[in-house]
């Protein structure tokens, strides 16, 4: 059973997550339905643009790590996991839209479920045991 702490904490994850990924799908939709990019390119693009709120909001808020004699390391490691799961989504975003048939947002829908708990557990692990 969880703690009302990791409940707390996975609340804050959830929603500093909701926030970034309305922030993506708002650059996705913009950048492919009105400036008319691929969207592959279009879904490089909104990752790249919400990275830094993801990094801010994970670390402070949802985490509550504020200690600096650690920040590198933090955004090495936070900034690989964004980029590893940068390189799965749009693998699987392309496999999921040109194989499977799939609508790009539907199939973004389900790797941002599936992305988000992967990243749950790798970014607690980052925020809490790398700032010791």
């Amino acid at each position: 059973m969880l703690s009302p702490s990791q409940l707390s904490q996975m609340l804050r994850f959830s929603t500093a997550g909701a926030a970034t990924v309305s922030l993506y799908y708002l650059l996705l939709a913009f950048l492919t339905e009105v400036l008319g990019f691929w969207y592959l390119t279009s879904s490089i693009a909104a990752f790249l643009i919400g990275y830094a709120t993801n990094f801010t909001l994970q670390k402070l808020w949802t985490f509550k790590e504020r200690s600096t004699h650690a920040l590198s390391r933090q955004v090495t490691l936070h900034l690989a996991l964004q980029f590893g799961n940068l390189v799965l989504n749009t693998t699987l975003l392309y496999l999921l839209v040109e194989y499977g048939q799939l609508w790009y947002i539907t199939a973004q829908l389900i790797l941002t479920v599936a992305l988000s708990i992967e990243s749950y557990f790798v970014s607690r692990w980052i925020f809490a045991s790398v700032s010791r």
